[in-house]
């Protein structure tokens, strides 16, 4: 678990909003909801690529709760944006929030 002083970076927390397209389906964009201070720990998972081995990043991002982050969600940092798959109150006391995400590539 990250202490205080290790959320040092400066995360902005965005929902998805979708919109009509017009054609039936939908348009999803990303609208910032607020700014949070978190600890970004990055670990790589095995996984197969094209039936070749390899590995994909993966990052566990804790942030201060109460936080309204749920899974779907993005965290930006910067031109970085990870997407939450997961979210977790690992302490069980509402301080904490543990985001299980992967990163996207523009």
């Amino acid at each position: 678990m990250s202490a205080i002083g290790e959320m040092r970076h400066r995360l902005v927390h965005e929902t998805p909003v979708e919109t009509p397209d017009g054609a039936g389906g939908v348009t999803r964009s990303f609208i910032a909801v607020d700014a949070l201070w978190g600890a970004i720990e990055t670990t790589a998972a095995p996984a197969e690529i094209a039936d070749r081995p390899g590995a994909v990043l993966a990052h566990s991002i804790t942030v201060r709760a109460p936080a309204t982050v749920q899974p779907g969600d993005r965290l930006r940092l910067g031109a970085r944006r990870f997407l939450v798959e997961a979210v977790s109150d690992p302490e069980g006391r509402g301080r904490r929030l543990l985001c299980d995400c992967r990163e996207e590539t523009p």
